[in-house]
């Protein structure tokens, strides 16, 4: 708050960074397919889109049809809608939390626009390098499913109760798709600020001294952000374009920051899912996101 009072333009200029990125890039992606999922649990008929994906979920993660659809809707458009549509499922009598908790071993992921569209595009000025993080961080997230494999799962999917269906579903769905997108841009926003404050006031300075000997000044600073929110990290490792930047920048993506897993959090915990399932798979992502995008990026780039 003193740095907020000491310095208000400059922070000013921070939340409005956060609020555009996810004006430009998130609101775009999100809505969509938060209406979309509140449309289809809110009428029942997710079960019936999913019935055909069972079979690769079985193989993969021993799990039902349900979890393709949370993956894939992740895969499309990002933090947070995976596991918020697993916490959607739950809360409309489809899964159980035990579910929830395995779900969100692999259906939390960011999407195209931000990784190829804002980082790699955008950030990095090669469109190869988004390509090859979008690549590496999807793949990761089906390994970290197939690597929980192990994990309870409860196959009978719960039929929806009678009468648990809104009144106005089309009402209900915009404004529960409106309210999480927006919630998304508060966290955004916030954390964005956040992490310039803490930089500012060089919270992070003992941890890029240790690291800067190995992976150089520039990519320890996004190392040190990156544990608060994933886009600022990225704009710092957008500074050299290498393979090790790159890398380091899809292990962020994959990470996602105090910001991300907020967000996530608020989901997991309604649906009362096990949040350490959820930590243990994020820390996994990230070193395989980083180690595949590594391997790839000294070949491509």
């Amino acid at each position: 708050m003193v740095m907020l009072v000491v310095f208000p333009d400059r922070y000013v200029g921070s939340t409005f960074t956060g609020v555009k990125i996810w004006a430009l890039n998130v609101l775009p992606s999100l809505l969509p397919f938060f209406f979309l999922t509140a449309l289809l649990s809110g009428t029942g008929n997710l079960i019936k889109t999913t019935a055909a994906l069972s079979p690769v979920t079985r193989f993969l993660y021993k799990t039902d049809g349900l979890t393709a659809y949370a993956q894939i809707m992740s895969f499309l458009s990002g933090y947070p809608i995976g596991v918020k549509i697993a916490a959607d499922m739950y809360n409309g009598g489809l899964t159980t939390s035990r579910n929830v908790t395995k779900m969100s071993a692999f259906c939390s992921t960011s999407g195209p626009l931000f990784i190829v569209g804002s980082v790699g595009t955008a950030m990095f000025g090669n469109k190869t390098a988004g390509l090859i993080m979008l690549a590496a961080h999807l793949l990761s997230s089906v390994l970290c499913g197939v690597l929980f494999r192990f994990l309870p799962y409860d196959n009978a999917i719960k039929a929806l109760e009678k009468g648990k269906t809104p009144d106005n579903v089309l009402y209900e769905s915009i404004y529960s798709a409106v309210i999480s997108v927006a919630l998304v841009g508060g966290f955004i926003a916030i954390f964005y600020t956040f992490a310039s404050i803490l930089s500012d006031i060089g919270v992070f300075t003992p941890l890029t001294y240790l690291l800067s000997p190995v992976i150089g000044g520039t990519n320890a600073e996004g190392v040190a952000l990156g544990l608060i929110e994933c886009t600022f990290a990225c704009r710092k490792f957008a500074e050299k374009v290498t393979p090790l930047s790159v890398s380091l920048a899809c292990g962020a993506i994959s990470f996602g920051g105090l910001s991300v897993w907020c967000q996530s959090l608020i989901y997991l915990n309604k649906a009362h899912a096990d949040i350490k399932i959820f930590a243990l798979s994020k820390l996994l992502h990230t070193a395989l996101s980083f180690l595949i995008c590594y391997a790839a990026g000294v070949v491509l780039l």
